[in-house]
């Protein structure tokens, strides 16, 4: 990223604020976005940030270079808490934050040095509920039907949806489910429950249908999905129940907080306190890539998806999850979460 001096990024700062052509070259500098990402390569994460970086630039002013970081570890907390206490806020720097932010103030305060009501939200490129899906011949067919009933669940990490989801449901749908061999990857954990190390896991639909998609078809199913956790229906899934219709009124609080992850999915942000004239510039800009006929074609290329929201829609999913979850639910759900 080329840097500037004092004087060139005060120009920019008042340019990106009156929102008139805030992201061309200041002073005959070429100024560069960088926009950091918490996934691996490969993951579903980097890839939709690489593709971002493609497009986005195009509908921006000045078409400013926009360059891909990697900052992995603590399931996205270590990258977060750098975006909110050091990363600069000129309106330059994007990060591509993991989906369970929110929750994660949750469940680690401790590691979590951020409030994610202050970022500011640009959008979300793909809603990305959770599906929790059990191998056909356990001849289960609805999440009713798995209460009081023993099943052996895989999952990757004890930080992942893919262990979380499952410890939930195991308290508030009354189950005895057993979290069973923490494997490295989505991958392996469905590979192994091809091979009958387990009947069941929790991974958003993107990671189901890029891995195994004839597992769901009409003719010989392998495997059923039973609910879906996010705030809206998944498209694909319209008939399949999300986790707060089949769960008592009281912990609609708790199924609120897990859900968020389904709702921010693969979302861009701006540290807090960056210029508002940045923001709507960029807000802009994603509005007319996620409608880009070029866009839209390269996500089908890689066999991502497209379910966006606005800057403007997320921000509000944020905020009001940040004020209406409790102390006290916190910690609930961290007993949940973290009981043997």
């Amino acid at each position: 990223m080329v840097m500037l001096n004092k004087t060139c990024l005060m120009t920019a700062i008042i340019a990106v604020s009156l929102g008139a052509g805030g992201f061309n070259a200041a002073k005959g500098k070429t100024q560069h976005i960088k926009l950091v990402n918490t996934g691996n390569i490969g993951s579903a994460s980097e890839k939709y940030s690489r593709m971002i970086a493609r497009h986005l630039y195009r509908f921006i002013p000045g078409k400013p270079k926009i360059t891909v970081q990697s900052i992995v570890g603590a399931g996205g907390i270590k990258a977060t808490n750098f975006a909110y206490n050091a990363m600069p806020r000129n309106g330059l720097n994007i990060l591509v934050p993991p989906d369970t932010l929110v929750l994660s103030q949750a469940l680690w305060p401790k590691a979590v040095k951020y409030n994610p009501g202050d970022f500011l939200w640009i959008g979300s490129v793909s809603a990305a509920n959770r599906v929790f899906a059990l191998r056909a011949d356990t001849k289960f067919k609805t999440a009713k039907d798995i209460r009081g009933q023993r099943l052996a669940i895989g999952y990757t990490n004890r930080g992942s949806m893919s262990y979380i989801i499952p410890k939930l449901m195991r308290d508030i749908v009354k189950t005895d489910i057993r979290l069973v061999a923490e494997f490295k990857t989505a991958r392996k954990t469905i590979s192994e429950m091809e091979k009958n190390s387990h009947v069941g896991a929790a991974f958003d639909w993107l990671t189901w249908n890029t891995i195994v998609p004839h597992w769901f078809k009409k003719t010989g199913k392998f495997a059923i999905p039973l609910v879906q956790v996010g705030y809206n229906r998944d498209p694909l899934l319209k008939k399949l129940p999300m986790l707060h219709e089949i769960t008592h009124k009281q912990d609609h609080t708790l199924v609120k907080l897990v859900s968020t992850p389904g709702a921010i999915g693969y979302s861009l942000l701006l540290p807090p306190r960056s210029p508002k004239g940045a923001l709507k510039v960029l807000r802009s800009a994603f509005g007319k890539m996620v409608k880009d006929k070029q866009f839209i074609g390269d996500i089908r290329k890689q066999r991502l998806r497209l379910l966006p929201s606005s800057g403007i829609q997320v921000q509000k999913i944020v905020t009001d999850a940040v004020k209406t979850i409790s102390t006290g639910n916190k910690a609930r759900l961290r007993s949940i979460i973290f009981a043997k």
